[in-house]
């Protein structure tokens, strides 16, 4: 079996340390996000949260949706949970 792309090992390996490098790091910094919303949810109801922050309550869903999907990523990529599911369908809507 050989590899025949036009990249060296080394190029690879430079391009998966960065890819990993990025993920890890979006991954904590999602982490540290997906806190900070519950903890602004903090007993606050989807209609409460839409009228202090001039949005609909399904804008306010989905955006906790996204939230709670790249939870789910953090913890299935820290070996916490497995996932089930299409997580990047709640992260395209604001990508």
């Amino acid at each position: 079996m050989a590899y025949n792309g036009d990249l060296t090992w080394g190029d690879l390996a430079y391009k998966a340390g960065q890819y990993a490098q990025n993920m890890i790091s979006t991954l904590n910094e999602s982490f540290n996000q997906y806190n900070e919303w519950q903890s602004f949810r903090a007993g606050r109801t989807n209609a409460q949260i839409a009228t202090a922050l001039g949005k609909t309550e399904t804008e306010i869903a989905e955006m906790d949706a996204c939230f709670a999907a790249m939870k789910e990523l953090y913890d299935y990529a820290n070996n916490q949970t497995p996932s089930q599911g299409d997580r990047f369908y709640s992260m395209r809507k604001f990508s």
